[in-house]
């Protein structure tokens, strides 16, 4: 069979993103619980290639990379959170996907989950809801990327995975 060949949704499909999206999710909430016990307490980064990448705590209150910074209405964020998981269950129930199709919704489940998680859930000292972001892109010339996490990764590679599939599939054949 080939790699990007249609095929109906079957339970090995649906177990494919199940995986791939309960992987993301377990990686995010272990990397923030490592973040938010090792390095906001510390406060120091842990350099992994210096200059390029390191490890810092953020705590973002806002969404999208911290380029909105503060955003008061978390049950919003879960309500267009909940309404794209069934988005992604109902399309991959509605039409035959390729294995790509189903990691990628898988992704980005897991991603979405992840951030949801922390916006619910986790609260710092002063009872601010946020998401703990951590990893950091420095610029050779300076400056850096918003920091980011491991949800937010699964989320953009699952997109790009989607996009990547939809764009390179091939139309069924006319009967």
């Amino acid at each position: 069979m080939l790699k990007n060949q249609q095929v109906p949704a079957s339970p090995r499909l649906w177990a494919l993103l199940a995986l791939s999206g309960a992987g993301a999710l377990a990686l995010d909430l272990w990397t923030k619980q490592w973040v938010w016990d090792t390095l906001r307490p510390s406060g120091r980064a842990l350099v992994l290639w210096d200059p390029l990448l390191e490890l810092a705590f953020a705590y973002n209150q806002g969404s999208a990379f911290g380029l909105v910074r503060r955003l008061d209405y978390p049950l919003v964020l879960a309500a267009i959170t909940t309404a794209m998981l069934v988005w992604i269950v109902v399309t991959a129930r509605a039409a035959e996907g390729t294995r790509l199709r189903f990691v990628a919704g898988g992704l980005i489940a897991g991603g979405a989950l992840g951030n949801l998680h922390d916006r619910l859930f986790r609260v710092d000292e002063l009872g601010r809801h946020g998401v703990v972001d951590f990893i950091k892109l420095n610029y050779p010339w300076g400056g850096s990327w918003p920091s980011f996490n491991v949800a937010d990764a699964a989320l953009v590679v699952g997109v790009l995975l989607l996009v990547w599939d939809l764009r390179t599939r091939k139309p069924a054949p006319a009967a």
